[in-house]
């Protein structure tokens, strides 16, 4: 008697073995979509944490918080710190958004101040411009007592809040 596989055996073991590399391949596939997925939240809450330490650093060393509401309902932040990336002398920083929906953090040598008879051309020739985030539907700045809480809205994401305080000073 001749000991070999029969033609059934053969297309049976075939599609076994094609049903795992589809199963393979399947599982490979989503693993990859999830480490994009993982990919772009570390992302996210790498910008998130950096615009944190930024606001942080600049409430905690500041000398004087200004803050105004602008005519379409955000926040304007002025103040005057000792947290400068760009320039040591550079002591004035302002949170505003600007007319493309972004969050700009301008760092000056003077305070920035609006008005008719200002010249912006000689402000923004002594300032530095840090856009901070995109489509910002809304920036409001609340405080009470050493504390502020930052909250951005930008469009198609949830609210962030970001609590930061004052360091209170030493006497």
């Amino acid at each position: 008697m001749k000991k070999a596989f029969t033609i059934l055996e053969v297309v049976i073991s075939i599609t076994i073995f094609m049903i795992l590399i589809l199963f393979l391949y399947k599982v490979l596939d989503q693993t990859k979509y999830s480490n994009i997925l993982i990919s772009q939240k570390e992302k996210e809450l790498e910008v998130s944490n950096k615009l944190h330490d930024i606001l942080l650093e600049d409430i905690a060393e500041s000398k004087q918080i200004t803050i105004d509401m602008t005519k379409e309902k955000n926040s304007l932040v002025k103040i005057e710190t000792t947290n400068t990336y760009h320039n040591p002398y550079y002591k004035h920083v302002t949170y505003v958004i600007g007319d493309t929906f972004k969050l700009l953090r301008i760092e000056s040598l003077n305070a920035f101040t609006t008005g008719k008879n200002v010249n912006m051309d000689l402000f923004f020739e002594n300032a530095f411009i840090d856009v901070l985030a995109n489509d910002v539907e809304l920036f409001e700045v609340k405080n009470s007592g050493l504390n502020y809480v930052f909250v951005i809205k930008q469009k198609d994401k949830e609210r962030v809040f970001y609590n930061t305080y004052k360091l209170g000073e030493i006497k």
